[in-house]
């Protein structure tokens, strides 16, 4: 009971302090963060000059009519052919050196040289 009082009144303490700071800082600051209300303009519909006005739209038609031509055209154009299928030849036999055979030494290894006697 006792640990249970100390964290409510530790949270009560907690709290005034912050509003404490908020009323404070309200206090401080309240002439000096003022936004004077102001009523905006309503902004001008036209901003593009006329002659750029005029191109853009010539520009947009074009592409609205090729846009409209190529809808009425189709073509129909053939899958490319499959790659023929690929086959892995291993040349080595499994040996990294390059020799074939079992390499024990009696006549079929050859390459390593060793004695025989």
């Amino acid at each position: 009971m006792g640990r249970g009082l100390i964290v409510a009144t530790l949270a009560l303490l907690g709290l005034l302090c912050a509003a404490g700071m908020g009323y404070g800082a309200y206090v401080v600051s309240r002439g000096s963060v003022a936004v004077p209300v102001t009523r905006l303009q309503e902004a001008p519909q036209s901003l593009t000059p006329s002659q750029v006005r005029a191109t853009a739209r010539a520009k947009a038609a074009k592409a609205k009519a090729r846009k409209r031509a190529r809808r009425t055209t189709t073509r129909t154009v053939a899958p490319p052919p499959p790659p023929p299928p690929t086959t892995t030849v291993d040349d080595h036999g499994g040996d990294r050196h390059g020799g074939g055979g079992s390499g024990g030494g009696g006549s079929g290894g050859g390459r390593h040289g060793g004695d025989d006697d």
